[in-house]
């Protein structure tokens, strides 16, 4: 396993009407130290992770943790660097929450003004540093430029909803699967179009292939046709629905503090054209913001899935992560990680994060309209920073009206230089505390 120098992203104050979080839908039960526990699994608060036999009451229900926070009344702590948050049976939880990555990730979605719009933000071993979402309706219009909105709301639950087509972001499953299959990134295929769809005449080689690039090209550039002509001529329909399963893109979300889902898939059980489209992230899947935070871990640290956690202590005993889970083999994360990182150093968001820039990001980005409810062109990234030893998962989802105003990797590069900025800042403070207490003699 990659190792990561984890950095606490602190800061000030959030802004004013910052949604409520968490207490919604989830599937898998957690166990709290004061709650009855679900025989046979372990309690996160036990720090070696070896469960409390004997603990488990027949006569009562495990209480999954999501059930007990009341994010409703969570609040900003005296000294302001922590969220708090009441649970239900009166004791109290500090969140996982860096206030100004909180309030940043609130205000760009407020400067996209999407109809719908989600952000998280999530540390490698999978503490959630910020997660929101924010929606409004469209009125006569419906969406278009000038027409009026009504009032915008933040709800959290956008970022924990597959509400969004998952777009060019499914690439990054379809090329895991292709890696496996025994396609060399590196290798050549040629091709003819692929900027906005995929056609029946890019599934086979044909006179008009002028052009021959790689799979990573193909990823790096989100080019359709690449990534249609491979999934149809190398994968089999069951193998890519295997790894979308494998990726956790197609579950409800994991642990016991998010109510919601990675994401949902319908891969077309037929090789064809509807399947080539769907490989490409045409149709089939969604994913939400969590999703996509968690997808994008994985190819941070070779390929271990990392499960999000949103409480940091309960009354002072502290809440240890949750273990990760092998998602894919570490060299298809290696080889698909240096897809994310050509998609930021010459690919579709070059212009955000190009090779010009100190800090090397890895991610990908996605593009894909849709008219119902009303038009919305959703724009997404997902990716992490540094490239080389990640530091913070970043996810953005905006559901943009036709007049929008920010894409979804230009909010990403803001927040990653957020929380870099900050965690540089703090090493710094650190080492001068420290060369201060030596010359001191202590």
């Amino acid at each position: 396993m990659r190792r990561f120098r984890h950095v606490a992203l602190a800061g000030a104050v959030v802004v004013a009407g910052t949604a409520a979080l968490l207490g919604n839908r989830s599937t898998t039960p957690a166990e709290v130290r004061g709650a009855p526990l679900e025989a046979g699994r372990p309690d996160r608060t036990d720090p070696a992770g070896r469960g409390a036999p004997g603990v488990a009451a027949a006569a009562a229900p495990a209480v999954a943790l999501a059930d007990l926070i009341d994010l409703d009344r969570r609040a900003l702590s005296a000294d302001g660097t922590r969220y708090e948050a009441p649970l239900k049976d009166g004791r109290r939880a500090v969140l996982t929450l860096d206030p100004a990555l909180q309030a940043l990730a609130e205000k760009l979605l407020s400067e996209a003004r999407a109809p719908r719009g989600a952000i998280v933000a999530m540390a490698p071993d999978g503490r959630i540093l910020a997660i929101a979402g924010r929606r409004s309706e469209p009125s006569e219009g419906r969406g278009k430029a000038g027409a009026a909105a009504a009032p915008a709301s933040f709800d959290w639950r956008l970022a924990t909803d597959a509400w969004a087509p998952a777009a060019s972001v499914f690439k990054l499953v379809t090329a895991s699967a292709l890696v496996a299959a025994g396609v060399d990134p590196g290798d050549k295929v040629c091709f003819h179009g692929g900027l906005r769809s995929v056609l029946e005449s890019n599934l086979r080689d044909d006179k008009r292939d002028s052009r021959c690039e790689s799979l990573v090209y193909g990823v790096a550039h989100s080019n359709n046709a690449i990534l249609g002509k491979l999934a149809f001529q190398k994968l089999a329909p069951a193998e890519l629905t295997r790894f979308a399963h494998d990726l956790g893109v197609s579950e409800r979300l994991p642990g016991a503090e998010l109510r919601g889902a990675a994401g949902a898939i319908e891969i077309p059980a037929v090789r064809d054209l509807s399947f080539a489209q769907a490989a490409a992230g045409f149709s089939g899947s969604q994913l939400s913001a969590v999703g996509g935070a968690m997808l994008a871990a994985t190819f941070a640290d070779d390929g271990e899935q990392p499960v999000p956690w949103l409480v940091s202590s309960i009354d002072g005993v502290a809440v240890t992560a949750p273990a990760r889970r092998r998602a894919v083999t570490s060299e298809i994360a290696r080889a698909v990680a240096r897809m994310m990182q050509a998609t930021c150093e010459f690919g579709s968001a070059a212009r955000s994060f190009g090779r010009r820039q100190a800090i090397r990001v890895a991610g990908k980005t996605g593009t894909l309209t849709r008219t119902a409810p009303f038009y919305m062109e959703h724009s997404w990234f997902v990716g992490y920073a540094p490239a080389e030893q990640p530091q913070i998962i970043v996810s953005v989802v905006l559901g943009n009206p036709e007049n929008w105003h920010l894409r979804g990797h230009e909010a990403a590069r803001r927040l990653i230089d957020r929380a870099l900025d900050s965690a540089s800042r703090r090493e710094k403070d650190r080492t001068l505390k420290t060369a201060s207490t030596r010359r001191a003699g202590w």
